[in-house]
């Protein structure tokens, strides 16, 4: 974004104003670098400029939302411009709470953006940009459709759930909901570019960014004590990038190098919540087995020995091993289990690229670079404070995995390991017309290798592997027939290595929980794409656009999220059914100007492979997804106003995740994230 490196934690801030955004498909590792072996989206804001201009936009919809924004150019000088934009946001979620609070995954955030520029000379430009963004609202819908859940129902489309989160008083009330999600972010960066002469140019930028989290939401997808189970995400992260480049160009050559450095600072503390209930009833499922119980996810020791006093308690936590058997006095009794995480990431790279007219029609291309990543990470957990002389089991954060002895199991667990690796593309054009080309390339790309923070095996196990691909594409694009069609076709075989690929796993088969973690693949891939656009008349045009891939994976083992071994064997799948059809009308009117867009996607679902873990069924999941959107707009002759009326899934069809969660297997409780219903509203925009 604006010429830095986003890291994937903050990819998701609201952009706006922006001038253009470019998708780079393929290994694009030689001029953006680290962690671009499928592709780079570019995104690229608009500049301060010399005229005087603005707009306010609105977006009135459905689920109440409010989307307001506004933008004011003004040079202050000849030679300095600022440019400003203000941002809000605010929507109801599709799922009513029952109790208290918003309802599941409302949104609501501000964000502004403040750039000035200033042209010292008529060669120099130099840009101080400023964002911030403030987010206050409900984290993801954990829509629950187990038996424990709300009313019982297994239908995510319900319109209504019961939580129960704990806030930050740790009292414990099954009609009090208190899940939030926070961040707080700025970023600030400065960027110089200079023409040298009429050859040389030579571009800079430093930024950096800063960021907080809270992520406090629920896990369960019930009111059930007995199931209780959220988790809290907290992160208070930085990064600080800076890169510069050069850039000769004359009749026949186009060259850039430089090198670029980042240094990206982690903190994050992942805390479990559990009650005393639900602390038991996983006890009792690993527990009373061993005593000839029967095994029975609705079996309680708590029913089972209700009279029982605190000897008997303190007797069967000494029979276990010396782990807590709480007795039902400390029924709503909240504790949590925490996982403290540090990272600190360096990168650092060099790159060349160039590009050689050979001919007035053939174009040579080639670069290199050399990357270099290097990773310290830590993990650390604590002693839980409860009034009781043995501590509880771990249903998730276990020190005991370390290897280190029992009273080194608190302190703080280290890991480095760095990576390096050269990429580069080699890419030849012809241009058979002046409006067509074909081309041919072959790219790498690199990832480097990391460490998983959810588990104290990763600290044992080491760094997962790092990922590189090499693609080879040819392809054709151009305008022809007057440029009334437009093609862009293109074959291509992708070779990818140690695919970082993130799941919800289990340490082993009778782990009580799972929790997200990377498992490697190595994939091969065979595929086509074709996106045609056609300007039947002047005033309408169709676009189509498909994809087909047949594709040969393995990947590593893993205890997938109902605790079974996966992995390791061959896969072979194809590409299933799927495109968009893009629909755009201008037909004159009386006054102004009106422009009628559809657009419809198809994906057709490949089903759940033999890896998959399956909680629950329904006509919700695995369905193929078939969206209808359109707009109608109008704006006047000046296009100072424009009015459009908007909606998104006219279908209206339901779609769901697979049911899943940490808790899935061991407490028979699974929850859902369902995908947006019909939605429509109007745009209002003044431009000045």
């Amino acid at each position: 974004y604006d010429d830095s490196y986003m890291p994937r934690a903050v990819t998701s801030i609201p952009f706006t104003d922006i001038a253009r955004t470019e998708v780079l498909k393929g290994p694009q590792g030689t001029l953006f670098g680290r962690n671009a072996t499928a592709g780079v989206i570019n995104i690229v804001p608009n500049k301060p400029s010399d005229e005087f201009e603005g707009f306010a936009k609105a977006r009135l919809g459905s689920e109440n939302l409010v989307r307001v924004e506004g933008m004011v150019n003004a040079p202050v000088t000849d030679t300095l411009f600022l440019r400003g934009n203000l941002f809000t946001h605010q929507r109801d979620g599709f799922t009513e709470s029952v109790t208290n609070g918003g309802d599941y995954r409302d949104e609501e955030f501000i964000a502004a953006r403040g750039v000035a520029l200033w042209l010292p000379t008529p060669d120099t430009e130099i840009q101080l940009a400023v964002d911030y963004e403030d987010r206050d609202e409900m984290p993801r819908a954990a829509i629950g459709v187990s038996k424990y859940a709300y009313q019982g129902s297994d239908d995510p489309f319900r319109g209504k759930d019961q939580h129960d989160v704990v806030g930050a008083n740790g009292e414990y009330n099954s009609n009090r909901n208190n899940e939030e999600e926070t961040r707080e972010m700025y970023g600030v960066s400065l960027k110089l570019n200079h023409n040298i002469d009429d050859q040389w140019s030579v571009f800079g930028i430093a930024s950096y960014r800063e960021w907080e989290t809270t992520n406090l939401q629920e896990e369960d997808g019930t009111p059930a004590p007995r199931r209780y189970l959220d988790t809290n995400n907290i992160e208070e992260s930085d990064i600080f990038y800076t890169e510069m480049r050069f850039n000769f160009v004359d009749d026949r050559w186009n060259v850039i190098f430089g090198g670029n450095y980042s240094q990206e600072d982690v903190f994050q503390r992942t805390d479990i919540g559990l009650l005393a209930d639900s602390y038991m009833q996983f006890l009792s499922g690993q527990l009373l087995p061993e005593f000839g119980f029967p095994s029975d996810p609705d079996l309680h020791a708590w029913d089972l020995f209700a009279d029982s006093d605190d000897d008997f308690w303190l007797l069967v936590s000494n029979l276990a091993g010396g782990i807590a058997a709480l007795p039902p006095s400390f029924a709503g009794t909240y504790f949590t289990e925490t996982m403290d995480n540090t990272g600190d990431f360096v990168n650092w790279g060099v790159f060349g690229d160039a590009s050689y007219q050979l001919t007035d029609t053939v174009r040579l291309s080639a670069g290199l670079r050399y990357s270099y990543d290097d990773k310290e990470y830590s993990w650390q957990t604590f002693d839980q404070n409860l009034d009781w002389p043995f501590a509880p089991a771990r249903v998730a954060y276990d020190p005991s995995q370390t290897g280190a002895p029992e009273d080194e199991w608190f302190d703080k667990f280290t890991q480095k390991d760095d990576w390096n690796k050269t990429t580069g593309r080699l890419v030849a054009d012809w241009q058979f017309t002046d409006y067509a080309m074909l081309y041919g390339s072959v790219a790498t790309g690199y990832k480097s290798g990391g460490f998983d923070g959810q588990s104290f095996q990763s600290f044992a196990a080491g760094s997962f592997d790092p990922e590189e691909m090499t693609s080879y594409e040819i392809g054709v694009k151009g305008d022809f027939f007057a440029d009334a069609l437009r093609v862009e076709a293109a074959v291509f075989h992708h070779e990818l290595d140690g695919r970082q690929r993130s799941v919800s796993k289990k340490d082993g088969p009778d782990d009580p929980t799972a929790s997200p973690g990377v498992i490697n693949s190595d994939e091969e891939t065979d595929g086509i794409e074709l996106i045609v656009t056609w300007n039947i008349t002047d005033t309408l045009r169709v676009a189509g656009l498909t994809t087909y891939r047949e594709t040969e994976s393995i990947s590593e083992q893993y205890f997938n999220a109902a605790g079974d071994l996966v992995g390791g064997e061959r896969d072979d799948s194809d590409t299933n059914t799927a495109y968009t059809l893009k629909f755009d009308w201008t037909p004159s009117v009386p006054v102004g100007f009106l422009l009628v867009h559809m657009n419809y996607e198809f994906v057709e679902d490949p089903g759940p492979d033999d890896n998959t873990a399956i909680f629950a069924t329904g006509p919700w999941y695995f369905e193929d997804k078939k969206r209808l959107n359109a707009r109608v707009a109008w704006s006047n002759d000046d296009d100072t106003w424009e009015v459009a009326l908007w909606g998104d899934n006219l279908l209206d069809e339901e779609y769901a995740s697979n049911p899943g969660g940490f808790a899935a297997d061991d407490l028979g409780v699974f929850h859902t994230n369902i995908e947006d219903t019909l939605t429509w509203g109007v745009d209002l925009r003044y431009s000045f």
